[in-house]
């Protein structure tokens, strides 16, 4: 399958995922999912962001970037019934997203396995209070916005320039 195909059907996996687990497993229901377009130097994050990165037949970072209050309510419900330390809410918050990207993404390897190629996941990398990211040299990054009642999702794919245009659509 040709590297551009591939990219598209992460999107599209990853989206479909997660409006999936949010509503399967915390009963959030998504209210649309917006596009991010164009190429930028530099990617506002939310309050809490958790990276993976992907590798086999097609490499790419992938950053979920939540805001405070949709964290707040994941991790909420997570952790209901759960003793938790005081003092230890942000690290559990932290492990919250840190589980939510590692579980979305790593369902959505069934949707773009290829019998000839292993996929690899890294471990998710959690920042917390960070403000943004610098796009690496050559990358370019993919961005769709995951809206519900309790806040927004960001969902960023940074992926090889040599794959967009300037409008980040794919150049067949």
């Amino acid at each position: 399958m040709p590297e551009k195909q591939l990219i598209r059907d992460v999107v599209t996996a990853t989206l479909a995922r997660t409006r999936s687990y949010l509503a399967e497993e915390f009963g959030i229901d998504v209210r649309g999912i917006s596009r991010d377009s164009g190429n930028i130097e530099l990617l506002a994050i939310h309050d809490l962001t958790a990276i993976v990165g992907v590798g086999g037949p097609v490499n790419l970072l992938v950053a979920f970037s939540f805001e405070r209050e949709l964290a707040n309510v994941l991790y909420q419900r997570m952790t209901e019934g759960m003793d938790v330390a005081p003092g230890e809410e942000d690290l559990y918050r932290g492990s919250v997203v840190a589980e939510i990207v590692n579980t979305v993404i790593g369902n959505c390897t069934a949707d773009f396995q290829q019998a000839d190629q292993r996929i690899s996941l890294t471990p998710p990398v959690v920042l917390d209070q960070a403000k943004r990211i610098q796009r690496m040299k050559n990358a370019t990054f993919i961005s769709r916005t995951v809206h519900t009642d309790f806040g927004c999702l960001d969902i960023n794919l940074v992926g090889p320039t040599e794959l967009f245009d300037d409008k980040l659509d794919y150049v067949d």
